[in-house]
């Protein structure tokens, strides 16, 4: 090597360095994108989540919910059960959920004061202790969600998803509740009635060992595929006093009833059900009490397979 070249080497290799050195005083420098960015990316999640929780408190403007372990299942303000679903995704959520990245710009103060202002704050409990407590809120159209902590501001996700995290936490109590109201089988029922406007009323009634239907000739097979749908018969949304579809029932008209006689007494179901073309669900009123919806080609099948049978 010429002494020329040395030099040319020696002149690079000297610009490197500076211009290594003035990067990193550059990257450290930033006021924003550098100042306690050291966080642990599972700070929120929980390890087998339905082993070691025992409650979970979810307050926020319109919303009070107490998820709670109670023996050998889980209830809703102490008052429904959990729903199976709910549950499954709800924990699996806890267990997977990962920080993004922590906000330290100019907008994290900004985004902090409208979670604080609008979110939700989640208590969550061991056995004995509390074992995680923080603020939930986010963008619903923007598909971001976040979490406070102390004085800190974190974007979170599901990683591999591209979801709003924080929904689970803003749903009803109504969303979070069991959906079943047949809590047992077509070998628990007594009777199955179905009324109909302006159709004859079919009578389902257990004998020798069947649901068999009265009065008419009817394939025992199909009757039994029929009435099987009725197994742990469940309800596609429970509707708080408040819902448009409640604020509109008298549009609805009557669209029959369903009436379970049951082996035990407590689980005696009636139906009466209402629909309305300019919505996509019937309206249920369960036992005079309370209302519910079920979607209309749930509904829709239902019937369908019903006229099959005569």
């Amino acid at each position: 090597m010429n002494k020329a070249q040395s030099k040319k080497n020696i002149s690079l290799l000297s610009i490197l360095i500076v211009m290594v050195l003035c990067t990193i005083i550059v990257y450290n420098y930033n006021p924003y994108e550098r100042r306690t960015t050291t966080f642990e990316k599972d700070l929120f999640s929980i390890q087998n989540a339905f082993e070691n929780i025992s409650r979970i408190e979810i307050n926020g403007e319109g919303i009070s919910n107490t998820i709670e372990k109670k023996s050998s299942y889980w209830t809703v303000n102490e008052e429904y059960r959990l729903d199976a679903s709910m549950q499954q995704v709800f924990f699996k959520l806890l267990e997977e959920i990962s920080i993004q990245r922590a906000l330290v710009n100019e907008t994290a103060e900004e985004i902090k004061q409208q979670v604080l202002d609008t979110g939700v704050s989640v208590n969550i409990y061991g056995q004995n202790e509390l074992i995680n407590s923080y603020t939930v809120g986010g963008d619903f159209q923007a598909l971001k969600s976040y979490f406070i902590k102390g004085d800190d501001v974190y974007l979170v996700q599901l990683p591999g998803y591209q979801s709003y995290v924080a929904g689970i936490f803003e749903v009803s109590e109504s969303d979070w509740r069991d959906r079943v109201i047949f809590d047992g089988i077509w070998q628990d029922m007594v009777t199955l009635t179905i009324d109909r406007p302006n159709q004859k009323e079919l009578v389902f009634k257990y004998e020798d060992q069947l649901l068999r239907l009265q009065n008419e000739k009817a394939d025992t097979a199909k009757v039994m595929n029929f009435v099987e749908r009725f197994n742990y018969f469940f309800v596609d949304q429970f509707l708080p006093s408040d819902h448009i579809a409640l604020e509109k029932k008298e549009s609805f008209q009557e669209a029959g009833s369903i009436a379970i006689d049951a082996l035990d007494d407590n689980e005696d179901l009636d139906l009466k059900l209402f629909k309305n073309p300019d919505f996509n669900a019937y309206l249920v009123h369960i036992n005079d009490k309370e209302w519910a919806a079920i979607r209309n080609e749930r509904m829709e099948k239902i019937w369908i397979e019903l006229e099959k049978l005569l």
